[in-house]
């Protein structure tokens, strides 16, 4: 896919940046050097190059024989397996600056096989896998009329929720609002600007929770989807008072909802009504 516009890949910029300030040569000898680039597929200094035709020697001579178009062929290239002793994550050199990340982790076992053998519930145990292991999503287990899932979203107007006290902010961006599609606002009998309330469930506890905001419909949002900004619901400035509660209100933070081993929150599901 050609780039949109004037829009241009990173390796291009930097070598127009090189050549302006005059230090191309050196830049592509840094390359050769880099990519470990000699012979026939080195790059010569004296020449312009895209940033395809740059991997495409990369490509030719780790012996890939039909260059940067094996990549658009394949996708990948699969070299070797890899063994159990690699380490994996190459931000750095070494690795999280040292830091051993095994592929295959026997202590979450372990701590896995003695919360359940001490009755732990379900919730708390089975993110401690030793590999990578799909499961089906917490709130996807709430009732079939939570059937939106529900975001939160910042606004270009604020910063987070500290710039909510400002009139001229809020006289740009207006108070808290539900975001609804045209057709599920439709379908559920709500109208622009129309009170509403969002009440979400969690799927392990079965509490439910509530906020309420004028509705706004808009075609930016998925059918599926109800979206709320995030910046309001501030309470200890007089000036924020009075627009709006915070989405963060729905949201859920306990057993399986957060991710038990890597922090990773949840979304919830949800419903709207009208108010």
């Amino acid at each position: 896919m050609a780039p949109l516009y004037q829009s241009r890949g990173e390796t291009d910029i930097y070598l127009q940046l090189t050549e302006r300030v005059g230090v191309y040569e050196a830049f592509v000898h840094h390359l050769n050097e880099h990519l470990e680039l000699t012979g026939e597929f080195a790059l010569d200094p004296t020449q312009t190059y895209s940033e395809r035709e740059i991997f495409d020697h990369w490509a030719l001579q780790q012996g890939l024989e039909e260059g940067i178009g094996y990549f658009e062929k394949y996708g990948v290239w699969v070299k070797d397996p890899l063994p159990a002793s690699v380490r994996y994550g190459y931000a750095t050199d070494p690795p999280f600056g040292g830091v051993v990340h095994r592929f295959y982790g026997e202590a979450l076992l372990r701590y896995q096989e003695e919360m359940r053998d001490k009755g732990a519930p379900e919730a708390f145990w089975r993110d401690y896998t030793p590999l990578p292991t799909w499961r089906g999503l917490t709130m996807d287990a709430s009732p079939p009329e939570y059937d939106l899932y529900l975001i939160s979203y910042k606004l270009i107007e604020h910063k987070q929720d500290r710039t909510a006290f400002m009139p001229l902010l809020n006289e740009l961006s207006g108070g808290q609002r539900v975001d609804l599609n045209p057709a599920t606002a439709a379908a559920r009998g709500i109208e622009q600007g129309q009170m509403v309330v969002v009440e979400s469930h969690n799927a392990v506890t079965g509490e439910t929770r509530q906020a309420r905001a004028p509705a706004n419909l808009t075609e930016a949002v998925r059918p599926d989807v109800v979206a709320m900004p995030h910046h309001f619901g501030l309470t200890s400035m007089a000036n924020a008072k009075d627009l709006g509660p915070t989405p963060n209100a729905l949201f859920f933070t306990g057993p399986g909802y957060v991710g038990q081993t890597a922090d990773a929150s949840f979304q919830v599901k949800a419903r709207v009504y009208a108010a």
